[in-house]
C-alpha cells in the first residue's frame, strides 16, 4: 500500500507486423509473437474535448513477446498524468507502437475506454473515508477521491472527487433526491441542458411529466407517469383510465361466430316512448328508432258474397295472433289456409253484401 503510486496497469501480447514464412506450420497471417525485441510504446489519453496526456515507454518484449506496463510512469511528452482531471467522465487510451529494429516509426496499435479511475493519495495508498464534507481540510488536490459515508437528503454513501471548484460525485449519474441514482430534470428544457448529445438507453426524471424518460433515437419516450391525453370514448379520471367519454372517431367493433359482443344486466323498459336500437342493413351503423315505426297495421274492408268463407288479408300472415276479422262490426273466428288466405268459421257464412274488415299488424 504504502508504495503504490498514480497509474494503471497495460499489459499485451506483440506480434511481429513482418511476414514469415514458416514451412509445415497454418499460423494466421503468418505472424508470430515479437519476442525480445527492443520497441517504444507511446500512450495517449484523450476525452471528448482533445488530448489529455501523452507518454512514451522504451520496454523490450519477453520471450513470448509479452509487456507489462504501468501507465502514468512513462517519459512524458505532453502534459503531466498527475494533472489529468480524472472527473468521471468517459476517456480513451490510444496506444501506438514502434519496433526499433524495423524503422518504420509509431504504428496504431489499439483503442479503449478507461474504466479504472486513478486516483491520488495522502500517501498512505488509501481514500480518505469522512461522513461530511465540513470534515475535510483545503486545500484539495485536482482529481482527489474521498468516500463519503452519507451524502444528500437520502443519507447515501457515494464516492466523490475534486474538480478544481467542488466536490461532485464520481457517478455522473447519482442524484441525491433518489436511491437509484436517476437523473432528475425540472422539465424538457433542462433535460436537453444536461443531455447535450444523448445516448439510446439514458433516462431521466422529468418533474413536469412525472414520469421516467429514455432517450430512444431520435427520441426521448416517457414510459411511465401521469396520462396526459385519452380519446376516443376514453375519459382519464385521477390518472385512471375508464371507459366513457366522446368518441372523437368513426369506431368499429368487429365480431364472429366466436367473438360476440353481448351486453348484461340491462333493465328492462316500461316507458312507451323508449326508442330501440337498430342497425343498418348495409354498414352496421346502429341507430335509434321509435317503437311504432316497427308495427305495421293495416287493414281493409271487402264486401262479400252470398256464402263467401275465403279473403285475401292485406299483408302476409307471420302469426294469427296478429290478424283480426270482423263481419259486420262482429269479431270471428277464422283458420289460415296459407300465408295470404283466411277462412272464416262455417257459422260466419256471408250473405250479400256483409262487410268483411281485416285488421293486421306485422
Amino acid at each position: 500500500m504504502f508504495g503504490q503510486t498514480p497509474g494503471f496497469n497495460y499489459q499485451a501480447l506483440i506480434l511481429n507486423n513482418v511476414e514469415i514464412q514458416i514451412p509445415g506450420t497454418n499460423v494466421k497471417e503468418n505472424k508470430v509473437p515479437l519476442a525480445s525485441e527492443d520497441i517504444t510504446i507511446r500512450f495517449t489519453i484523450t476525452n471528448e474535448q482533445g488530448i489529455e496526456y501523452v507518454e512514451e515507454h522504451d520496454v523490450t518484449t519477453d520471450e513470448n513477446g509479452m509487456i507489462s506496463l504501468i501507465v502514468g510512469e512513462g517519459t512524458p511528452i505532453s502534459f503531466t498524468f498527475e494533472n489529468i482531471n480524472w472527473d468521471g467522465e468517459l476517456k480513451y487510451l490510444n496506444v501506438e507502437l514502434d519496433i526499433l529494429s524495423n524503422n518504420e516509426g509509431f504504428v496504431f496499435l489499439d483503442t479503449q475506454k478507461i474504466l479504472y479511475i486513478p486516483h491520488p493519495t495522502n500517501g498512505n495508498g488509501t481514500i480518505k473515508i469522512v461522513n461530511a464534507l465540513n470534515e475535510l481540510t483545503p486545500p484539495y488536490k485536482l482529481g482527489e477521491l474521498i468516500w463519503i459515508t452519507n451524502y444528500g437528503p437520502n443519507k447515501n454513501p457515494s464516492l466523490m472527487i475534486w474538480n478544481g471548484y467542488n466536490w461532485l460525485p464520481v457517478n455522473d449519474d447519482f442524484d441525491p433526491t433518489n436511491e437509484l441514482g436517476l437523473v432528475v430534470v425540472e422539465n424538457d428544457a433542462a433535460r436537453a441542458a444536461r443531455f447535450v448529445n444523448p445516448e439510446n438507453g439514458d433516462q431521466v426524471w422529468n418533474k413536469t411529466c412525472k414520469c421516467i424518460q429514455v432517450f430512444d433515437a431520435p427520441n426521448w419516450v416517457s414510459i411511465s407517469g401521469n396520462v396526459t391525453n385519452v380519446l376516443n370514448g376514453l375519459t382519464n379520471e385521477s390518472n385512471t383510465i375508464k371507459l366513457g367519454g366522446n368518441l372523437t372517431e368513426a369506431t368499429q367493433l368487429v365480431t364472429n361466430a366466436a367473438n360476440t359482443l353481448a351486453i348484461k344486466g340491462l333493465q328492462e323498459s316500461t316507458n312507451q316512448e323508449d326508442v330501440i336500437i337498430a342497425a343498418d342493413k348495409d354498414t352496421g351503423v346502429l341507430k335509434t328508432k321509435k317503437l311504432n315505426d316497427f308495427l305495421q297495421k293495416k287493414q281493409i274492408v271487402i264486401i262479400a258474397t252470398e256464402g263467401q268463407l275465403e279473403f285475401k288479408t292485406p299483408l302476409n300472415i307471420t302469426n294469427s295472433d296478429k290478424l283480426d276479422v270482423y263481419r259486420n262490426g262482429v269479431r270471428i273466428d277464422f283458420t289460415i289456409l296459407n300465408s295470404t288466405t283466411i277462412k272464416l268459421e262455417p257459422e260466419a257464412i256471408c250473405y250479400k253484401n256483409d262487410k268483411i274488415r281485416i285488421v293486421q299488424l306485422n
